[in-house]
């Protein structure tokens, strides 16, 4: 399938053209709702809650997130996602809409009481170590090929530019530099990152990237 942004002419890889989809049907919530369903019974028996929100976890949630390695970080992706999991985290604590607006409860209340991963929290790392496993791929694989392609014939279109695969990278690399710099002259000057993809060549250090902030240790990181 393409979008508005790509133009009518095939797609070619190695000189051997790639068939269009026209369509297609991704299920996410039904795919999450299935997988649910398949373990309710044993959902509402468990007492224990880190168990029960264990089992959702490895279970429900990567259902829901399917695919989520390749989505665009943006607003109404991670709006939806988060509908789709209060609902979910809903029935499982077994409330409904009307019943937690009656308990006076908050969706930070319910999610103390289910202890579940926070789905925006797991596409991040999915998505992290994805990124990760394609750079560090030297067999010439086309995933890669897409991520360093980079258009020589096109032009920017007026308006903002659409949210990129790799953007939330390259804010994580910056946000984590910034942070990091004692002088608050530097904070404010026109400071190159390090590429990610040449940080995530590095195992370590890009597991470094997603890790909570901390003081660096000297040479650990070169960014």
């Amino acid at each position: 399938m393409k979008n508005s942004w790509c133009g009518r002419g095939p797609i070619e890889l190695d000189e051997s053209p790639i068939a269009e989809t026209k369509s297609y049907v991704y299920l996410q919530r039904s795919i999450a709702w299935s997988a649910y369903g398949s373990l309710k019974e044993a959902t509402d028996l468990l007492h224990d809650a880190d168990l029960r929100a264990h089992l959702f976890d490895s279970t429900v949630l990567p259902a829901l997130c399917y695919a989520a390695e390749t989505w665009p970080v943006t607003s109404a992706t991670a709006k939806s996602l988060q509908v789709a999991h209060r609902a979910l985290e809903r029935c499982l604590l077994k409330f409904t809409r009307l019943s937690q607006h009656r308990a006076g409860l908050r969706s930070s209340d319910l999610r103390q009481m289910s202890r579940l991963r926070d789905p925006a929290d797991y596409t991040s790392n999915v998505k992290h170590r994805w990124a990760g496993h394609i750079i560090r791929r030297d067999d010439d694989r086309w995933t890669r090929r897409t991520v360093e392609w980079l258009p020589r014939d096109c032009t920017r279109p007026r308006g903002r530019p659409p949210a990129r695969w790799s953007d939330v990278f390259v804010e994580r690399i910056k946000t984590m530099l910034y942070s990091r710099t004692a002088d608050s002259r530097l904070r404010h000057s026109r400071l190159r990152p390090t590429s990610w993809m040449t940080i995530a060549r590095q195992r370590r250090e890009w597991k470094f990237v997603l890790g909570p902030a901390r003081p660096v240790k000297p040479g650990h990181l070169s960014i």
